[in-house]
């Protein structure tokens, strides 16, 4: 069976607006899975993959996408990231004995800073945005982080389906969103037009339900033909987003050959063995004392 986990460019009018179909059926789904996190958690992080794969697609070089969220409250890490060639990885760092139900951003992780990084190495400058911890949703930081530092208007509309019930959740993709962005003003198209492009294309966009876009019977062209014909929709290649986690016993075990005497006594059990569990894909690797 091939399932959807791709994102789809496009653009409407005479690319007056451009955006972002992400759709992915298995890819978050596998991620959150071998966490054990709460709903309101697994929906908090099914939804910064799905930005942090919506933004990382745009690399045109080899590098890195991040975003990292550091709080002060009972979640006090949200981190994701993708490589070039689309593979995404994610967690959540919670304190022990975490309780909160809240799905609102701010009150699950109090004060403290979003960062939005792209390193692509030798092929340009590091770059990183920061916004502070704010807003209630990880979707309104990120159109935040796009309207300070790219001066661009830009929305999200991200849906997922951990807040629907286990049983209710057949035929339904895990997680995706859409992005808008208002383009600057060319000198063919009259201001007037641009702006009614964009209000229109925002008006279209509020009108999809959750279960619409989450539906495995509807392709993303359904979908954006269904809300966009009016003001012309184009649309170009997909890319392809994949669960791939980048820890290797090579990396782990460097890492540990670097440690001093009395780290390694610190982190050995009773044997003199240690054992590491990646934060990420939850593998676990024993490594024999290295006294």
């Amino acid at each position: 069976m091939t399932y959807i986990n791709h994102i789809i460019p496009f653009q409407l009018g005479k690319n007056q607006v451009r955006g972002s179909i992400v759709r992915l059926e298995t890819t978050v789904s596998e991620i959150i899975k071998r966490h054990n996190y709460p709903s309101n958690i697994e929906s908090l992080l099914a939804d910064t993959l799905t930005i942090t794969a919506c933004l990382g697609s745009r690399m045109k070089h080899e590098g890195i996408f991040t975003i990292q969220a550091k709080g002060s409250s009972e979640v006090h890490t949200l981190f994701s990231d993708i490589t070039n060639n689309g593979s995404l990885r994610g967690y959540v760092g919670l304190e022990d004995g975490f309780s909160k139900k809240d799905l609102n951003l701010n009150a699950l992780m109090g004060s403290g800073h979003i960062s939005f990084t792209l390193d692509q190495g030798k092929y340009s400058k590091r770059y990183q945005g920061i916004v502070a911890l704010e807003e209630k949703s990880i979707s309104k930081s990120a159109e935040l982080y796009f309207n300070n530092s790219e001066q661009l208007e830009t929305r999200f509309s991200n849906f997922n389906y951990y807040s629907i019930h286990k049983k209710n959740r057949e035929k339904l993709m895990s997680s995706g969103l859409i992005m808008l962005q208002k383009m600057p003003i060319k000198e063919d198209i009259e201001t007037e037009e641009n702006e009614q492009i964009w209000e229109n294309s925002l008006n279209f966009l509020s009108t999809l339900q959750k279960e619409e876009f989450l539906s495995v019977n509807l392709s993303s062209q359904d979908i954006l033909f269904r809300l966009f014909n009016e003001v012309d929709v184009t649309t170009y290649d997909e890319i392809i987003i994949k669960d791939q986690c980048r820890c290797s016993q090579a990396k782990v075990e460097f890492a540990i050959k670097n440690l001093s005497k009395k780290e390694l006594i610190d982190i050995s059990d009773e044997n003199g063995n240690i054992k590491v569990v990646c934060e990420f894909c939850k593998t676990e690797r024993i490594f024999s004392s290295f006294n």
